[in-house]
């Protein structure tokens, strides 16, 4: 077998495995749980969320309890400058464009009459 000296492509930057992110935690004595009950929340497994979606307090508090900053855990919810790359607008209207919601009321609940 001949092994060949090809300069390999840059992989794209990837997301640090939530498995990973809890034993770094753990390295450094400390759990989520802790994390989150040291910083207010009540609900002591608040702080999980980061690991499956974007959450960018609890992001912020575990990459500070790491000593990194967030991108680097998450490098693909954040742009090159840092700021976080989510989308413009939150959510998406329930109602489409034009739509009165009283006219639709009526409509929708069968017990209201027309004129209520």
């Amino acid at each position: 077998m001949s092994a060949t000296n090809a300069p390999r492509k840059a992989s794209p930057a990837k997301d640090w495995h939530p498995a990973d992110i809890v034993a770094a935690l753990h390295r450094r004595k400390i759990s989520l749980r802790q994390l989150a009950l040291l910083n207010g929340y009540t609900n002591a497994t608040s702080l999980n969320t980061a690991l499956r979606r974007p959450y960018p307090q609890a992001e912020a508090l575990i990459a500070e309890a790491l000593g990194e900053l967030p991108q680097v855990i998450w490098p693909t919810r954040y742009d090159g400058d840092g700021k976080p790359n989510r989308g413009q607008g939150g959510r998406k209207p329930l109602l489409p464009p034009g739509a009165k919601p009283s006219s639709l009321r009526a409509s929708r609940n069968p017990q209201m009459g027309a004129g209520q």
